[in-house]
């Protein structure tokens, strides 16, 4: 009976995690993508401080270099904001999504990926 009540237990935390996951507002990227898309944004701050540090040019394009990120991702500029502030209602989530970002930077440096990419 005991073994019964922690399957049926486990299977509710289980089920709770999913709709949680499922239910997010309409115009919100789900946390998968919206990490992913961090992950890019965070690529397009290193490159626009390479820029002005190592080449100063004047201005440096941060609409466009972010138009390319959400292009490219298959997001709007307006679901980014939009995720951004839901996902900040949570500080402790968004430390945690921060901390994925973080992780697949490290990754990708370790691998030699993600460089800033010359204009």
């Amino acid at each position: 009976m005991r073994a019964l009540v922690l399957h049926v237990l486990g299977f509710l935390a289980f089920a709770a995690c999913s709709n949680k996951e499922q239910a997010l507002p309409e115009g919100v990227l789900d946390r998968a993508k919206f990490t992913a898309v961090l992950v890019e944004m965070q690529l397009v701050e290193a490159r626009m401080n390479h820029e002005l540090v190592v080449a100063p040019q004047g201005q440096v394009p941060v609409d466009a270099y972010a138009d390319d990120v959400f292009k490219e991702q298959g997001v709007t500029r307006e679901s980014f904001t939009t995720s951004f502030t839901h996902y900040a209602k949570d500080p402790e989530d968004l430390k945690r999504i921060y901390e994925e970002v973080i992780t697949e930077l490290g990754r990708r440096k370790d691998l030699g990926l993600g460089a800033p990419k010359e204009p």
